[in-house]
């Protein structure tokens, strides 16, 4: 019986030709023709095992981008270039069945199908066996000069996401640190990390002081750090300083100023100039170099100028929404309401499955004052996302609102629990515990929250206050002096309160001395704050013991009254002060008997 004639081959150029048009069909996102000429491609460049392995992966692409995983999946299979096919291992080589771009495109294809446990399978489980052979095919492709993000990493990162969606949270968080290990620009590990907030301050510097970068790359790490969490990173702020600088020239000088700067500085300032890379000068006007200002702005309390930065960034882009978060927030905190409408309506209209959106509808009404409704957008923006931390704060802080904290705390809860490195839930947990009079357990969340972030002022202002309710006015001074100090100075008006605080507690010692400076100072920063002038007068009052310093004490309580005339303890206080005044003041009084004639 004679054999079947043998089939002509393709000719190469054919095979070329076909290989280009599908690849410009890719980047075009022409999928449908993508995935009609490769198929056409693969039956063409053989039969069985002797199909190109490039061109079954180049099918297999055109596939998933046409998101027909299944059949992706069943191509794959098929081919025995990944476990669950029906031809046996012992058919296929196994450098071709265990190639890592296959494994990480068929756990894609599960994961695009919600088949998180399939997809882990179809990755492995990272053992040292595995990552030799891993290493080994990247090694490969590092030959050429191209950089390519490692199969290492990508593959860990899809473990961490099959893991998320499973909510195996511990286990998510290794495998994103390990993908960005593995592959320092692996920024999507990184975002992950972060958004989510699965490290504290101190684990996200030590994370990203250890990736290996190359020399060359340096600025992509201080990039890195300006996007974690901004407490206590001088380098950070004197970085976002020197790049403000360089961003507006002119702001403060100061061509006149310039004139008379010393050699000693402007030689300093030649210096800091010269160590920022080139890369990052010329990233000066990009949107996240922006965003970290913006930022660096608002955890340094100057709302007003954090603002103007979001404001900016909003004109560039209308709709980057990694902004939108820290946005809202200094509008909520400015009570913009108008701004936070309009927002709210653009947002809702071309992003109504994002939860964003419905965060910025709930921060309105939250401005308004209209709590239930913000509870309720909140609430929605919690389930469109359930890893967005500002809704679950804003929803704790909306229940708060109306003095109710089971329902607040058990909010705050939820947060602490999903994004352990996040201080800001614990932190209102004893807020709350705090203002139910429940101070020990109040200081149990404190001290957590420390822990988590000990460069937060608010947290020691908190640990300040809780010590004052205790009457151990030393610690509470301590305290209170170091919130200040972590502040960026010069402090602006948002700290008054904790300024007034520390002068509080040095009257409470009876250091008048100390608390009528701090007193002024506060006023410095908030000369219209009726409270602190009454509070300066009753001070003024005690160190002359109700018998000196009178005049000053009664300017005070004037200028306290004149801002808040319902002001019913200065009222008390005036009348007491113009007594001991009169008392001290008037001349004796002679008397002289009087008879009628």
């Amino acid at each position: 019986m004679d054999a079947p004639p043998l089939a002509p081959r393709v000719p190469r150029a054919t095979l070329e030709k076909l290989r280009s048009v599908v690849r410009d069909c890719l980047e075009k996102h022409l999928d449908d023709s993508a995935v009609f000429f490769a198929d056409k491609l693969v039956s063409m460049s053989g039969d069985g095992e002797a199909k190109d392995p490039d061109d079954l992966f180049l099918y297999c692409q055109a596939l998933f981008a046409g998101k027909h995983h299944r059949r992706a999946l069943t191509v794959m299979r098929g081919a025995g270039l990944v476990d669950g096919g029906d031809v046996p291992a012992r058919d296929v080589p196994a450098v071709r069945k265990n190639a890592p771009r296959f494994r990480l495109l068929a756990a894609r294809c599960l994961a695009a199908t919600r088949e998180w446990d399939e997809c882990l399978a179809a990755l492995g489980d990272g053992e040292s066996s595995e990552i030799s052979e891993i290493s080994a095919a990247d090694d490969e492709e590092s030959v050429t000069k191209t950089k390519k993000i490692s199969h290492a990493s990508a593959m860990s990162l899809l473990r961490a996401q099959a893991h998320e969606a499973l909510e195996n949270r511990p286990l998510a968080r290794r495998w994103y640190v390990a993908a960005l290990e593995a592959d320092p620009f692996c920024y999507a590990a990184l975002e992950a990390l972060l958004s989510n907030h699965a490290l504290s301050a101190e684990e996200e510097r030590s994370l990203i002081g250890s990736l290996a970068f190359d020399p060359e790359d340096e600025w992509l790490r201080f990039l890195y750090t300006s996007m974690g969490k901004k407490y206590d990173e001088p380098e950070l702020e004197s970085g976002l300083e020197m790049l403000e600088e360089i961003r507006n020239p002119n702001q403060s000088g100061d061509e006149s100023a310039a004139r008379f700067e010393s050699s000693d500085e402007a030689r300093a300032r030649r210096e800091r100039l010269a160590s920022l890379p080139a890369e990052l000068l010329a990233l000066r006007f990009n949107g996240e170099v922006a965003l970290a200002r913006a930022e660096w702005y608002y955890h340094r309390g100057d709302f007003q100028k954090c603002h103007d930065a979001c404001v900016e960034i909003c004109e560039r882009d209308p709709f980057q929404l990694k902004a939108l978060p820290v946005y809202l927030a200094v509008t909520v905190e400015l009570r913009k309401k108008n701004e936070l409408y309009l927002r709210a309506h653009e947002l809702v209209e071309e992003y109504p499955t994002r939860a964003v959106s419905w965060f910025a509808v709930g921060c309105y009404y939250y401005c308004v004052r209209r709590f239930d409704a913000a509870r309720r957008f909140f609430s929605k923006a919690t389930a469109l996302d359930g890893a967005f931390v500002p809704a679950w704060i804003g929803f704790g802080h909306a229940f708060a609102a109306q003095d109710e904290s089971d329902q607040a705390m058990a909010a705050y809860r939820t947060a602490a629990r999903l994004f352990p490195g996040c201080h800001l839930p614990v932190l209102c947990i004893g807020m709350e515990y705090r203002r139910a009079n429940n101070l020990s357990l109040a200081e149990q969340f404190f001290e957590k929250s420390r822990g988590i972030c000990p460069a937060d002022p608010l947290v020691h202002n908190e640990l300040g206050v809780l010590a004052y309710r205790n009457k151990d006015y030393a610690k509470a001074v301590e305290h209170l002096l170091d919130a200040i100090a972590l502040v960026p100075h010069p402090l602006t008006d948002e700290w008054e309160a904790s300024v007034v605080n520390v002068a509080h507690a040095y009257r409470k010692m009876n250091d008048f001395d100390s608390a009528i400076e701090w007193y002024e100072r506060a006023l410095s920063l908030a000369p219209r704050c009726a409270g602190t002038h009454t509070a300066l007068g009753f001070t003024h009052q005690l160190k002359g013991n109700f018998q000196t310093n009178m005049s000053e004490a009664i300017e005070c309580y004037h200028r306290a009254l004149s801002l808040r005339p319902d002001d019913t303890f200065a009222q008390e206080m005036l009348t007491l002060a113009l007594i001991d005044q009169c008392a001290v003041t008037m001349p004796p009084y002679n008397f002289v008997s009087y008879e009628p004639l």
